[in-house]
């Protein structure tokens, strides 16, 4: 078992916890706003897609290493182009290009990479959006906070989930927690060999926890294994919070279909939360036995939602949802998860 007290600035994160994250910011935009791309694979062109169907918004350029991804790209938005009156877009394997085009960037390339390029494009003035995880290791993490407040700048780290309709709806119904679980499954596919279980699917589910927690860690136990990469394929979790609350989480990669479920136990009722079929259900005693209830549930695309929080945020001048730091607090968690796990021999077995 590990101690720490770090998490949602209980005892401070290093120096920049406990600070503003706001800093001075910058003027609203009262024009449109132009966006670019970097990194158009399995992620980022989802992100052009959606870009470039929200009103006020310009996808001006594109930018990954993989010619035949922007090739793909640059197929689909011609068709919009001529269907739609939009405007070409740029596309080059030098991400520099693009910087002069645009006032934002979308960094959906590997996490080894997102620390240098978002303080590229911080220190070119721009404001950012970094998927999850925001970086590959805290220093980064910290380099990027403390870029984007000197410069007044907007950072958003795409923790999707939390624009999930089913977990939206389920925050409404959270009063008191007692007790998460999380599962998160899915089969192994190929982006993910280079990347831990833990930091690719795992640190969802953390973040999740953080935001309903809002409380210091006290413990941390974890599990793992490698099994068919040489990255942790299984991970299990319990963590103790200040505040009493108790979290398992597990996730794995080795399994025939995607699973994301979310359980939270409270006092009198119970919520289970499908995050990937977006229902919701809320288990309470009745009599002397146990009744059950669907809670309706709006359904909305979590990626678009999120992607227009992000325009919003650098029109109206105010923080996102999920900030750079908040973004550390749930990278910082998962590190420790890693480190726990890997000081455990059973590590490097083929059995948890």
């Amino acid at each position: 078992m590990q101690d720490r007290q770090h998490f949602y600035g209980v005892k401070g994160t290093g120096a920049l916890a406990g600070g503003s994250e706001g800093g001075q910011l910058r003027p609203l935009l009262s024009f449109v706003l132009r966006v670019g791309v970097i990194g158009v694979g399995y992620f980022g062109r989802h992100h052009c897609r959606i870009l470039a169907g929200i009103n006020g918004v310009a996808l001006m350029a594109i930018s990954d290493t993989n010619q035949q991804a922007m090739d793909d790209v640059l197929r689909s938005h011609s068709q919009r182009v001529n269907a739609m009156g939009d405007s070409p877009l740029s596309a080059s394997i030098d991400y520099h290009q693009m910087l002069p085009l645009v006032d934002a960037v979308v960094i959906a390339t590997p996490t080894a990479t997102h620390g240098p390029i978002a303080l590229e494009c911080l220190r070119a003035g721009k404001h950012v959006f970094i998927e999850k995880p925001i970086t590959s290791t805290l220093q980064e993490a910290d380099s990027i906070i403390e870029e984007a407040q000197g410069r007044g700048l907007i950072t958003q780290v795409g923790h999707v989930e939390r624009y999930n309709p089913a977990f939206i709806r389920a925050q409404s119904l959270i009063d008191a927690p007692l007790c998460i679980e999380t599962e998160r499954v899915s089969p192994l596919i190929e982006r993910a060999f280079n990347i831990d279980v833990t930091l690719d699917m795992m640190i969802h589910d953390i973040d999740i926890v953080l935001s309903i927690v809002r409380s210091g860690v006290r413990s941390v136990k974890a599990v793992g294994a490698k099994v068919l990469t040489q990255k942790i394929d299984m991970a299990r979790a319990w963590i103790e919070f200040d505040s009493g609350l108790n979290a398992i989480l597990m996730a794995g990669r080795l399994y025939p279909h995607k699973r994301r479920l979310l359980k939270v136990f409270q006092r009198e009722t119970a919520l289970s939360v499908d995050l990937h079929n977006m229902t919701l259900t809320r288990h309470f005693k009745e009599a002397a036995s146990i009744a059950s209830e669907d809670i309706a549930v709006d359904m909305f695309e979590p990626l678009e939602m999120e992607l227009m929080d992000f325009v919003n945020c650098i029109r109206d001048n105010k923080q996102p949802p999920v900030t750079a730091l908040q973004a550390r607090y749930a990278l910082e968690l998962t590190l420790l998860i890693n480190d726990t796990i890997k000081e455990n021999r059973a590590y490097e077995s083929l059995m948890i």
